[in-house]
């Protein structure tokens, strides 16, 4: 049996190293990119949904129950 709460700890590992390579990638297009208006409305576009998505996933994650448990192998525990 695994606790759903190993995926959210997953899931929140996953989610650090995503910002780490966003924060990468828009110090690299504001830094080198050429400076135009388009530059800037890009990134924030980029940021935008990106926190769009975010914030709509930790809206469904706070409606699961993290107490339950899941057997991946789909085998029920024997009785004895």
């Amino acid at each position: 049996m695994l606790p759903l709460s190993w995926f959210l700890i997953g899931w929140l590992i996953l989610m650090a190293i995503f910002a780490i390579v966003v924060l990468l990638t828009i110090t690299v297009y504001l830094r080198y990119g050429v400076a135009y208006p388009t530059t800037y409305i890009a990134s924030i576009i980029f940021l935008s949904v990106i926190a769009i998505v975010f914030i709509s996933a930790c809206s469904y994650l706070a409606g699961v129950d993290w107490s339950g448990s899941i057997n991946p192998f789909g085998i029920k525990p024997s009785l004895f």
